[in-house]
């Protein structure tokens, strides 16, 4: 289970919005002086994201609260998302080069950059697909785990509308 503390923000029926800071790995090992993702975490800096859990403890707006989701649907929505279109790419593109070979040798590349672009965008459309269908699948959803004690809940909380 991957863990993360967040501030309640907003009620929506059985449901909660909670906010979180990123917060990267940086100044966390010993080469952060040459780690490119110091530097882009620099010149992003650290956002907050709102998630929306599962009001399972009751928890009101303001209270510090434990979110987390399993690994195995971290993992798994992950290869969904960003490995199946780069795998459908790959494989549309290599398919068409080697179907232009017999066809029309001279466009090759053509093909393969239109084949690959074409596998590109029908891998996304597939993810997009399949994570809208299991939308509302638990697995996927992050949970509450628990309300955290009231003294340690930050001076500034951010509230967020949801307009």
């Amino acid at each position: 289970m991957i863990e993360e503390q967040a501030i309640v923000i907003d009620r929506e029926g059985d449901y909660v919005w909670v906010q979180t800071n990123r917060q990267s790995s940086c100044g966390q090992c010993s080469v952060s002086k040459g780690c490119g993702t110091q530097v882009l975490s620099r010149v992003v800096g650290n956002k907050t994201a709102h998630i929306r859990c599962l009001n399972s403890k009751d928890a009101k707006i303001g209270d510090r609260v434990l979110i987390g989701i399993e690994e195995s649907a971290l993992l798994s929505g992950s290869l969904l998302v960003y490995f199946l279109p780069l795998v459908s790419m790959i494989i549309f593109g290599a398919l068409s080069v080697f179907l232009s070979k017999t066809w029309w040798p001279e466009g090759i590349d053509l093909l393969a950059i239109i084949a690959s672009v074409s596998g590109l965008f029908l891998g996304l459309f597939f993810s997009n697909y399949h994570t809208q269908k299991h939308k509302q699948r638990q697995r996927y959803e992050p949970v509450l785990l628990k309300k955290l004690n009231s003294h340690t809940r930050e001076q500034k909380t951010v509230i967020w509308n949801n307009q």
